[in-house]
């Protein structure tokens, strides 16, 4: 590995570390390996605090990297995942309570490179995570 990869790689490791730690710590129930101990396995809270993430970050790159504004992501963000988002919070807020889905509800974010062609990875990811939920709840 040539010393600018080792030092790129060495700069994000922290960063990377922070931001998965969590999430991961959500995912392990003491059973490692094997079958159904993904994301179908992780609590509720950690699942939507996922999805969370990566819908802003998805709604972060459309606006700095895509170039458009804040208003048109969020109207085309609420069309696409507004109804299902609320519904997802409504039925978490009655099972586990409104301080426990806030708390979910993470505010910082990973900032991410503008790729040379739109990349829809992080919308994948959040619609991914939100039909899980979905079909948790009871809701699909």
């Amino acid at each position: 590995m040539s010393t600018g990869a080792a030092a790129s790689v060495s700069r994000f490791s922290p960063l990377l570390l922070a931001l998965t730690l969590p999430v991961l710590a959500g995912c392990a129930d003491g059973s490692l390996g094997g079958p159904g101990t993904g994301w179908s396995r992780a609590p509720d809270l950690s699942v939507y605090a996922s999805m969370n993430l990566y819908g802003r970050t998805a709604r972060e790159q459309s606006m700095l990297c895509g170039g458009f504004s804040p208003a048109s992501v969020r109207a085309h963000w609420e069309r696409d995942f507004g109804a299902r988002e609320s519904a997802v919070a409504a039925r978490l807020i009655a099972r586990h309570g409104a301080d426990a889905v806030r708390g979910a509800e993470v505010d910082a974010g990973r900032s991410v490179d503008c790729p040379e062609v739109p990349d829809l990875h992080w919308r994948h990811q959040h619609a991914r995570l939100l039909r899980l939920l979905e079909m948790r709840l009871g809701l699909a």
